[in-house]
Parts: structure tokens; C-alpha cells; sequence
């Protein structure tokens, strides 16, 4: 935990310096009353030597220099009282003035640690916390509290950082950019971790410092960036592919039909079934060029005010025969009362709808449960489509928005990335979590005020 420690009392110094200067008061007062005393002695000695007689001066006739030195040793005595009290004031000063130093250090260092969005926690060499920053207690939901707790303990079973400071105490080697994931408030996170050696300035090894931070937005980031690049090429080989080959094909497909009518009756078996053969694959080729087709023109949208749950109704309409047939219930929720109307491409909005409704179907052949749903946020609406199937596989799902990629059999594989393409023409993102339990896409459009 990061706390600042309790400033030095001022009055504990002031008691301090006060103690001092009343030795000091105390100890001259004691010397000045010796040496009134002294002097009251060396008066006396004196009378009695003057009227003493020989016997007593020669007895005590050495007093008088004995009483000097005492007298020199008190005043020595007083000084060096009083050049210790400036010497100790001094010193006392000088530790509070370095104690203040090293506390503001302590305050500035404490402060850097609690502002940053990056958790950094130091462990011994057993995996027991000796320190966490604020964003390390949100992220392991501990309280200020936390020092001395075991990593082994409170860390959620996909965070290995107890691991992570095993492996470098037994490497001596530091460990960089260790991924994993958590789900937080509902959403999968990434995050990546780093972790070094932690020494004091005899180079002893105390433990480790563990940093995490949550590179969730930044990988989505790269992604959409990939894909935008990817995208960029395609559509223009998209356009080139559908003119270029358009014609050709539909020249081939009418010579087959002229080849058909020709020998009418006149071909045998082994020749109308190549026939067969040649006419059902121009027909794919020209199922393929019209996906292009669609995907070269998905710039090109007619933006008006889009009310969302009519949107939503005509899919759910539209999707209904196949569900109950399959058993899944389809439903839409909104959390909201109203959902603002948004400034969008219906009929495109309605093509992304509809074509991540059916691959939820087709993610639940034995039945299962289909949600719309439909979340208010300040400047944009969220759309979700949420299955209840065996989710996507962890292998392929950075492969998902990837044209032609596809896992079905009778599929082109350009569904979810004209999808991803129409969303971002949109302004919108768009994205997916998934888990045995079920797969949720979601994307947003700005509302039509902004």
C-alpha cells in the first residue's frame, strides 16, 4: 500500500531544543553558583591567612591555587555545555530537515506510483505483497490493507503473478510482456506483465516488482488497424475483380446455355453432367463476385435517422421461421426506456443485424436462447447480439473479421468482415467476447445529435 507516513511534530522539536537550552541554564546556573562559592572560599582563606598563624598557613597555603583550577575546570565545564547544547541543536536540525527531505521524496514517489494506470507491486521472496499502488488494489480487489498478503491467495487463477515472481527469482532474469486475460465488469481483458528483481544497494535480492497493465484498447487498436489496412487493398481488388471478370463469366455461362439448347436431347449422359458441372461453378464464381461486389460498395451508405428497435423488430421478423424451427428463442431487450434514434444506413444497419443474428443461429442447431440487445450510452447506442452456443474456438477468433475465412462449409467467409467494414463506414467499432456459454458481438453508432 502506498500511505503517506506522519509528518514530524514541530513541538517535538520545540520540546527537544527546550530540553537542551534548560540542561544548559541548569548547568551554568551550577557552574556561576561554584564559582560564587569558590570565590566565598578564596575570601576566607585569605582572612585566615592573614591572621592565621604560621602552622595554618603552611597547612592550607596551597588552597588558594587548588581553588583557581577548580574555577578554570567549572568555566571549561560550562563551555564545553554549551558548544555540546549548539553542536546537539544543530544536529537535531539537520535530522529534521533530512527526515522532511526524505518524506517529501517518500510523498513525490508515493504520488507518481498513485497516479499511474499501471498496477506496480512489489513481493518478497516467499510471494507475500510488500507493497501495492492503488491500481494494483482495484485490479486484485484488495483493501489498504494488503501488505503481507500471500500472491498465491489473492490472485485470480488466470493472473499467474505469483508464477510470473517465481520464475524471475529463480532465473535472475527479468520477464517481459507475460500476457493474460480476466473478465472485468463483464468484458474480457488483456493484459501484460513484466517483472524484475528487486535489490538494495548491497545488491542482496529482497523479492520483485511486478508491473501489470491492461493493454486491452491498445491490442483492439491493432486489430482495427489491421483490418482497415487489409481493407484498403481488398476494396480496390474487390471493384477490379467484379469488372474485370463479370463480363467474361456471364459470356462463358451464356455459351453454356447455347451449348445446352444446341445438342438438346442429343448429348449423352457423361456430357450433360460436365455441363451440369460447368454451370454450377460460374454460378459460385458469380455468388463470390457478388460479395465483392457488396463489399467494394459498403462506402458508399444512405445516412438518415434510424430508429434502432424497428431495425431490431424487422430482423428479429425476418430470422423468426428459422429460430422456431430450431428451437432458439429470440428476444430483444432494452435496459433503457427510449433508445435515441441514430444517424445511419438502415438497410446496411439491417444487413449487419441480420447477418450476425443467423450466425448465432447457426451457433445453436439443438436450440438455445438469442438476445438483441439495445444500451443507451452518452453519445452512441450499443447493439449486442448475444447466442447462447458453445462459443468460438480460442484458436481462430483473431481469424473472424478476416475476408474468406470461414468455418461453414457453404459459407464465403466475407459476412462478418463486410459487417466489420459497414460498422466502421459507420464510425462505429465493432467486437466480440465469447465462453462455453455463449458468444456476444457488439457494435456502436453514434447517435444522431452528434
Amino acid at each position: 500500500m502506498f500511505r503517506e507516513p506522519p509528518a514530524i511534530s514541530r513541538r517535538i522539536l520545540i520540546a527537544g531544543i527546550a530540553a537542551i537550552l534548560a540542561s544548559v541554564i541548569c548547568a551554568g546556573a551550577l557552574t556561576i553558583w561554584l564559582v560564587l562559592e569558590t570565590r566565598k572560599e578564596q575570601q576566607a582563606i585569605a582572612e585566615v591567612l592573614r591572621e592565621g598563624s604560621r602552622e595554618v598557613v603552611r597547612d592550607i597555603g596551597n588552597l588558594p591555587g587548588e581553588l583557581r583550577w577548580q574555577l578554570v575546570f567549572a568555566v571549561l565545564v560550562l563551555i564545553i555545555l554549551i558548544a555540546v547544547a549548539i553542536a546537539v541543536v544543530r544536529l537535531f536540525l539537520a535530522l529534521l530537515q533530512s527526515k522532511e527531505s526524505f518524506h517529501e521524496f517518500q510523498v513525490r514517489s508515493w504520488n507518481i506510483l498513485a497516479s499511474m494506470d499501471h498496477a506496480v507491486i512489489t513481493a518478497d521472496g516467499q510471494g507475500r505483497i510488500t507493497s501495492i499502488n492503488p491500481r494494483g488494489q482495484e485490479l486484485l480487489k484488495t483493501g489498504e490493507e494488503s501488505s503481507g498478503a500471500d500472491l498465491r491467495e489473492i490472485c485470480p487463477e488466470a493472473m499467474p503473478l505469483y508464477e510470473i515472481s517465481r520464475d524471475v527469482l529463480e532465473s535472475g532474469l527479468p520477464i517481459h510482456d507475460r500476457e493474460f486475460e480476466l473478465t472485468v465488469l463483464q468484458r474480457r481483458h488483456l493484459f501484460r506483465a513484466d517483472c524484475h528483481l528487486l535489490s538494495n544497494a548491497q545488491e542482496q535480492v529482497l523479492g520483485t516488482v511486478i508491473h501489470v497493465r491492461d493493454v486491452t484498447d491498445r491490442a483492439l487498436m491493432e486489430e482495427r488497424l489491421r483490418r482497415m489496412e487489409r481493407f484498403m487493398g481488398l476494396g480496390n481488388l474487390a471493384a477490379g475483380l467484379h469488372h474485370e471478370i463479370k463480363n467474361p463469366l456471364s459470356a462463358l455461362s451464356i455459351h453454356i446455355q447455347l451449348l445446352e439448347e444446341h445438342f438438346d436431347g442429343s448429348m449423352d449422359d457423361d456430357v450433360v453432367e460436365n455441363l451440369a458441372v460447368l454451370k454450377t461453378e460460374v454460378t459460385r464464381i458469380g455468388g463470390v463476385l457478388e460479395s465483392f461486389r457488396d463489399y467494394a460498395s459498403a462506402a458508399r451508405l444512405a445516412l438518415d435517422t434510424v430508429s434502432l428497435p424497428e431495425v431490431v423488430d424487422q430482423t428479429i421478423r425476418l430470422i423468426r421461421p428459422k429460430a422456431e424451427k430450431q428451437g432458439v428463442q429470440v428476444v430483444r431487450e432494452n435496459p433503457a426506456a427510449t433508445i435515441p434514434t441514430v444517424f445511419a444506413d438502415a438497410a446496411k444497419i439491417e444487413q449487419v443485424l441480420l447477418n450476425l443474428a443467423l450466425n448465432a443461429l447457426d451457433a445453436m442447431p439443438d436450440g438455445g436462447r438469442l438476445a438483441i440487445r439495445l444500451l443507451d450510452g452518452q453519445d452512441t447506442v450499443t447493439v449486442e447480439v448475444a447466442d447462447s452456443g458453445s462459443g468460438v474456438p480460442e484458436n481462430i477468433r483473431s481469424q473472424l473479421f478476416d475476408p474468406y475465412f470461414t468455418t461453414k462449409s457453404d459459407g464465403s467467409g466475407m459476412g462478418l468482415a463486410l459487417c466489420d467494414k459497414i460498422v466502421q463506414q459507420h464510425g462505429g467499432q465493432i467486437n466480440f467476447t465469447s465462453t462455453p456459454e455463449g458468444t456476444v458481438f457488439r457494435f456502436n453508432l453514434r447517435t444522431e445529435n452528434t
